[in-house]
């Protein structure tokens, strides 16, 4: 298993906020190839921390513990410098976006009071919130995790998401009311996206039912109204999608089947033609063949 500091995680980015200021940002959007531990430092002060991809083992009482911090936001302070240990299995990811204000600057921002509850990713905290990440708040850290930029223009474009993620969350805050999809949705979109990231399980309407914590009806017309598709529809899309991703990288045809919920590389073969007109080994080849034309 490989261990480093979080600073040497490939994609990890730090980046000072403003002039005479120690705020910052850091940003990770990372894919693990190996099962991978990260120390994470973190220095004195309020952490507002938005998260997309994100299950792992958190350190806590000399053991691991598996959580899913999957698109949900998170705001605790560190009032002395503390480190927390992460443990991402091969083949996971890990998206953050974090802005760090220092503790002196709460009075400035107009933030509440925090309350003494604890959190497993922070150590020696206290947390003031947690919950599911706006829509608008969110659409920022995915235009950031998706970025292409390069030199200056990322450093500027990075910094203006970091504000407008500070703006749009200190405006939630002081209005006391979080621009959210009502609970029963909310919790919906916080499964299929789980889902998406587990698509290796068999997935079926109640089983998606379940987590959500509803019943399998409005589920099956929530689905509908938020994807315009059905459950079946949808879930063969997401599929098809990350089979499409998955072929240009290396690994067999026979894993990428099994990684995406097909007991067999035959059934998947037989649908991915019947979605795109050719096979799963026609349409690698087609690539690596645009590849050479391409360099």
């Amino acid at each position: 298993m490989l261990s480093h500091a979080v600073e040497n995680v490939p994609t990890f980015e730090h980046l000072n906020l403003d002039f005479g200021s120690q705020s910052c940002v850091r940003i990770v959007n990372n894919h693990f190839t190996a099962d991978t531990e990260i120390q994470n430092h973190f220095s004195p002060g309020l952490y507002i921390s938005m998260l997309g991809k994100c299950r792992c083992e958190t350190f806590d009482n000399d053991k691991f513990e598996d959580c899913d911090y999957s698109y949900q936001f998170i705001v605790a302070t560190v009032e002395e410098a503390t480190n927390s240990k992460l443990h991402f299995a091969k083949n996971t990811s890990w998206q953050t976006f974090s802005i760090m204000l220092p503790l002196n600057q709460f009075h400035k921002y107009s933030l509440p009071q925090v309350k003494g509850l604890s959190t497993k990713l922070l150590r020696k905290d206290r947390l003031a919130e947690s919950g599911p990440i706006p829509r608008d708040i969110l659409s920022c850290c995915e235009a950031v995790w998706q970025c292409t930029f390069q030199g200056i223009e990322r450093e500027l474009f990075i910094k203006a998401k970091a504000l407008e993620v500070l703006s749009l969350f200190l405006h939630k805050k002081n209005s006391q009311s979080l621009d959210v999809l009502p609970s029963r949705l909310t919790n919906l979109q916080s499964t299929l996206r789980y889902v998406e990231s587990h698509l290796e399980d068999n997935w079926s309407l109640d089983a998606v039912a379940r987590l959500a914590a509803s019943n399998p009806t409005y589920v099956k017309q929530d689905i509908k109204n938020l994807t315009n598709m059905s459950f079946r529809e949808w879930l063969k899309k997401i599929r098809m999608e990350s089979a499409l991703e998955k072929l240009n990288g290396k690994e067999s045809i026979t894993h990428i089947a099994h990684s995406i919920g097909f007991k067999s590389q035959a059934h998947f073969a037989t649908l991915f033609k019947n979605e795109t007109g050719i096979s799963p080994s026609e349409y690698r080849k087609s690539l690596l063949i645009q590849n050479v034309i391409e360099h």
